[in-house]
């Protein structure tokens, strides 16, 4: 029975190093940089290029933020601040799986009346039902020109997608340094 493994690499990570990104430090810290603000904007774009109906706000891909953080030697950004996406758009995890944070789907009204309207106060045409072709406005109170909402909420994957970006974008800009023949250039 084999109860302790060793493995020793055959290269040497620090002297890698040394000899790849550190001689170009500044030049890499500015085009990871680059590439956050990159990711950023693909995020927002893809909220907005895929959401499943018209009329919307885009006020998800507004609330997503590009965060710099400016540690000495680090290179280190974030996008989308949880604690203003709960504030100010809570839906932001619906919106990307589909469901609640407990995992269970995600119905509009719990699938009961909701008092609002659609569009232009219309009733929207049932022959559309599930394009979501109109935007509804909710309205307490009343329910004219409101109905039952049918269906879940489909995901969008926004954040999947936007590291799936990350994977690659961060292999080429590795690539571009370890390159010590070109200097990352």
């Amino acid at each position: 029975m084999i109860t302790k493994v060793v493995i020793t690499p055959m290269f040497n990570t620090k002297e890698i190093m040394d000899t790849t990104i550190s001689k170009h430090w500044i030049d890499f810290q500015y085009k990871a940089f680059l590439f956050g603000k990159e990711l950023h904007s693909f995020m927002k774009g893809y909220l907005n290029a895929h959401r499943h109906r018209k009329g919307g706000t885009g006020k998800l891909a507004k609330a997503i933020t590009f965060d710099a953080d400016d540690p000495a030697g680090a290179v280190s950004w974030g996008i989308g601040n949880i604690d203003v996406l709960n504030k100010e758009v809570p839906y932001w995890y619906v919106i990307n799986y589909g469901r609640k944070v407990s995992g269970e789907p995600f119905i509009p009204g719990g699938g009961k009346f909701v008092p609002g309207f659609f569009g232009n106060g219309v009733a929207p045409d049932p022959s559309m039902r599930g394009v979501g072709t109109e935007r509804f406005t909710y309205t307490p109170g009343k329910g004219i020109d409101s109905g039952m909402v049918a269906g879940i909420i489909r995901p969008i994957n926004y954040i999947e997608m936007t590291e799936a970006k990350l994977n690659q974008g961060l292999y080429k800009l590795l690539n571009a340094f370890g390159d010590s023949s070109t200097g990352g250039k």
